[in-house]
């Protein structure tokens, strides 16, 4: 899902794609430590308390969960318009 979202952005700009694969890095390097402090992600549609969110940029929510102390990231979401019921 990173590599069509960065897909789409190297169509306008190859750096901008470049800086979200190191965002996507940054941030997920981050939930070693405490993954616990993203908030659960609510939704009628999903499985209350089993994913927590952390968002990507403006625009991008990743959708992870933590099972036996690993954390495994199931989604990333294109939050834009279309997809606003997701937030």
């Amino acid at each position: 899902m990173l590599f069509e979202h960065a897909r789409f952005l190297a169509q306008v700009s190859i750096r901008a794609a470049e800086e979200l694969f190191n965002l996507f890095e940054e941030k997920v390097s981050t939930l070693e430590e405490i993954p616990e402090r993203c908030p659960y992600y609510d939704n009628k549609y999903i499985h209350q308390k089993r994913y927590r969110k952390l968002t990507l940029g403006n625009n991008l929510l990743i959708l992870f969960q933590v099972v036996d102390f690993k954390v495994y990231v199931d989604l990333i979401i294109d939050a834009r318009a279309e997809n606003k019921y997701l937030w």
